[in-house]
């Protein structure tokens, strides 16, 4: 019989899988750093040689022998930093362990070199250099404006030249950045999920919102070049009268050359963006060390809302009680980069407070 396992590395060394007590990696989109965290015993004081800064490497599955953790049977979900060390010496005796993967020190640096002209791509090839990041970075031509580079991080100014581009861009699992266009190639349906369908039953709840607040009436479709703006426009009035105002998206792309190409583009993404979409939680599904963000996943036993939607946030959750998963997931593909340039792991979200609250994104 298949058991849930982890196998996590710190610099290199292995931790006893019976030292972990639990563990939770949250993956998001490009909005924020994918997060972790991490409870271990501490009755040997390994808290002594704990330290911020030190890397994670955490894969989960399943292990053939449940006596013998097996790494090359689990898959590698996560790479990052340890922000805090919080040991708890009481009866306990346990320390915990958080921190972000590597797009973190983007997150947190302010962007101070001098002012040259620079392609997006250029930028993002030594950002991602400066940090010891493997770049893989589709090349661009277009020069980055010089008002473009004040008062950002440099994940704001990376995530801000992938939208005026067209791109995405994220740090993986294999601390490799990415600066180039999406993916939409992959689009097969890797897992379902079937509420209350007796034995093939996988999933604990599953929620949803039907809402019109991310439908669009109005798609408006901008491009700079040299300081000089195109930009074209496409509205659906019909829709217009039915929300009572206008409800415009702006989008920037590098493709828009022409007011020609901008119009197209509005044209064609103005059906796109003007359906309501559906939002949705599924709770303590099954665990699966293959899902991930971008990935399209079926939804069984829930009515209308039964069909395929795109994951937007998968949280894996590991204990002695087993392994599970929760999703965020949405009918629409998710939107392009501007919407995920903030880091939600603030102030409000502390590494130092709960648990439930670390790095928490939103719908």
């Amino acid at each position: 019989m298949l058991a849930p396992r982890a196998h996590v590395e710190i610099d290199g060394k292995a931790i006893r899988w019976t030292d972990i007590i639990d563990l939770h990696v949250s993956l998001t989109l490009y909005m924020a750093a994918d997060t972790f965290e991490i409870s271990l015993r501490n009755d040997k004081l390994l808290s002594d040689w704990l330290r911020k800064n030190q890397e994670v490497r955490i894969w989960l599955g399943y292990s053939s022998d449940p006596n013998r953790v097996q790494k090359s049977e689990l898959t590698h979900i996560f790479t990052g930093k340890i922000d805090a060390v919080e040991p708890d010496f009481s009866d306990q005796m346990t320390v915990r362990i958080a921190g972000r993967d590597y797009s973190s020190l983007l997150i947190d640096t302010q962007f101070s070199a001098a002012y040259a002209e620079r392609t997006s791509s250029q930028l993002a090839e030594m950002l991602f250099k400066k940090h010891g990041i493997v770049a893989n970075v589709t090349p661009t031509s277009d020069i980055i404006e010089r008002d473009a580079y004040d008062r950002k991080k440099e994940w704001e100014l990376l995530q801000a030249a992938a939208d005026l581009e067209d791109f995405v861009c994220y740090v993986d699992k294999n601390k490799a950045g990415y600066f180039g266009p999406r993916n939409l190639a992959d689009d097969e349906v890797v897992a379902n999920y079937y509420y209350r369908q007796g034995m093939a039953s996988n999933v604990g709840s599953v929620k949803f919102m039907d809402s019109a607040i991310d439908c669009y009436n109005k798609v408006t479709v901008r491009h700079y070049t040299k300081k000089k703006l195109i930009e074209a426009s496409a509205k659906d009035d019909k829709l217009v009268e039915e929300l009572g105002q206008e409800k415009e998206r702006i989008v920037y792309s590098s493709k828009a050359k022409t007011q020609a190409k901008a119009q197209e583009i509005a044209n064609n993404l103005l059906p796109e963006l003007s359906r309501y979409v559906i939002t949705g939680k599924i709770g303590r599904a099954v665990g699966n060390p293959h899902i991930g963000c971008e990935k399209k996943v079926g939804v069984h036993g829930c009515g209308r809302f039964d069909g395929n939607y795109y994951v937007e946030r998968v949280d894996h959750h590991l204990s002695k009680a087993g392994y599970t998963i929760d999703l965020d997931i949405t009918s629409l593909r998710p939107d392009e980069a501007q919407q995920y340039r903030d880091d939600l792991y603030n102030k409000e979200h502390s590494i130092l407070g709960g648990s439930s609250s670390l790095g928490k994104g939103m719908m």
